[in-house]
């Protein structure tokens, strides 16, 4: 008995070691986490161009109001980019 749960054991320990259903799918999820932080990266990304975008408009604008309206909403946009990048780095 002693010598077929010597034998066993390691077996047992190999097969638990090796590619199973469950490490497959656990590879799976963590590409899936990846890839979703990639995309929201990109959003991060495109808000940060956005911002740009409205502060440059910004610095074209001719009414202090205008000028102030574009600065804010530059402002939000940014905002919205690094609260993206905290996200993505936390996937």
């Amino acid at each position: 008995m002693k010598k077929l749960t010597l034998i066993a054991l390691p077996a047992a320990f190999a097969l638990t070691a090796c590619g199973g259903p469950a490490e497959e799918a656990g590879e799976q999820q963590d590409d899936i986490m990846e890839a979703e932080g990639d995309m929201i990266d990109e959003q991060a990304d495109v808000a940060e161009a956005q911002a740009d975008m409205v502060e440059e408009q910004a610095d074209a604008a001719t009414g202090s109001v205008e000028k102030a309206e574009l600065e804010q909403k530059a402002e939000e946009l940014e905002e919205k980019a690094d609260a993206l990048e905290d996200k993505a780095d936390g996937m």
